[in-house]
C-alpha cells in the first residue's frame, strides 16, 4: 500500500464536484494538494474548504493547452517538488442531446477537454514519474464510458477513449513502477451534473428533487480514489447499481464472438509466413 503522507497530488477540474471531493480525501491522508481549474475562483473556493493545516495552492489551467500544462508543472514543482499523483479529472458534457444536434465545434470541444486534456496531463507529468520509478495517474472516465445510452453519444465517446487510453497506459507504465487507475463515476453532486439535471427536469421540480436525492456526495468518490491509489487498483467503480447494465452490454459483445469471418484464416496466415 502506498503511503500518501506528504505526497503531492495534482488535480484538474479541482474547482468543485469530484475534483473537490478528491482534494478533501487526499488531504485526509496528509497529502499536499494542487488544485487546477479553468475557473481559478472555483479552485480557490475548494481550497478554502480544506483544513487549515493542509498544504494547498491553486492555479488556473485550461487542460487543452500543453503550454499551460508546462507552466503549471513548473509552478507546482517550485512549490511542492515532484508531483506524485496526477488526477486528470477535468471534463465537460454536452448535456442530454442527440448526436445530430451536437455541432462540430461542440464535439471538438468535448474531445479536446475530455481526451486531449488527459493526454496533455500524462505527457506533462508521466515521463518524470517513469524516470523516478514511482507515481500514480488517475483518469476520470464515467459510467458512460462503460455503458453508453442515447442522447449522450459525444460524451460517451470521449469517456470510452479515456478508458482505452488508461488501460493501455497502465500496461506501458507497470514495468516503471507507475500505477494507472480509471474512475467511473455515476451520478454525483457537481456543477456539471446539476446543470444537466436542470435541462431534463425543467418545469418538473418533483423529478428534480427525486434525482438530486440520489446524487452521491463527491467526498465519497474521492475516498474511493484514494484507496485505489494506495492499493494500485486499475478500476474505481463508485456506483454499483449500474452493474447490470454493464453486464448486459458485455454479454452482447461476448455473444458476437463466433466462427471467424474467413474460415481457416489462421492456417492461411501461417502458410504465408512459412
Amino acid at each position: 500500500m502506498k503511503n500518501l503522507q506528504g505526497k503531492t497530488v495534482f488535480i484538474t477540474g479541482g474547482g468543485g464536484g469530484i475534483g473537490g471531493g478528491m482534494a478533501q480525501a487526499f488531504a485526509e491522508r496528509g497529502a499536499r494538494i494542487v488544485l487546477a481549474d479553468i475557473d481559478h475562483g472555483f479552485a480557490q473556493e475548494e481550497a478554502a474548504k480544506l483544513p487549515s493545516d493542509v498544504e494547498v495552492f491553486t492555479l488556473p489551467l485550461d487542460v487543452r493547452s500543453l503550454e499551460g500544462w508546462e507552466a503549471a508543472r513548473v509552478e507546482a514543482e517550485a512549490r511542492f517538488g515532484a508531483v506524485d499523483v496526477l488526477c486528470n479529472n477535468a471534463g465537460i458534457s454536452t448535456g442530454f442531446k442527440p448526436l445530430f444536434d451536437v455541432s462540430p465545434e461542440e464535439f471538438e470541444r468535448v474531445m479536446a477537454i475530455n481526451v486531449t486534456g488527459v493526454y496533455n496531463g500524462i505527457q506533462t507529468f508521466g515521463p518524470a514519474m517513469a524516470a523516478r520509478g514511482e507515481g500514480h495517474i488517475v483518469n476520470t472516465s464515467s459510467m458512460n464510458g462503460l455503458s453508453p445510452f442515447a442522447s449522450f453519444a459525444a460524451y460517451s465517446a470521449s469517456k470510452f477513449a479515456v478508458l482505452a487510453l488508461s488501460d493501455a497506459l497502465r500496461d506501458e507504465l507497470a514495468p516503471q513502477g507507475v500505477g494507472v487507475s480509471t474512475l467511473f463515476p455515476g451520478l454525483t453532486r457537481s456543477r456539471m451534473s446539476e446543470a444537466d439535471l436542470g435541462k431534463v427536469s425543467a418545469g418538473d421540480p418533483a423529478r428534480r428533487a427525486a434525482i438530486e436525492a440520489n446524487m452521491m456526495e463527491a467526498i465519497w468518490l474521492g475516498r474511493a480514489v484514494v484507496r485505489a491509489v494506495e492499493n494500485d487498483e486499475p478500476y474505481i467503480v463508485t456506483h454499483p447499481d449500474y452493474r447490470e447494465g454493464v453486464r448486459a452490454r458485455q454479454e452482447r459483445i461476448l455473444a458476437a464472438f463466433g466462427e471467424p469471418a474467413q474460415p481457416d484464416y489462421r492456417t492461411g496466415l501461417t502458410a504465408t509466413k512459412g
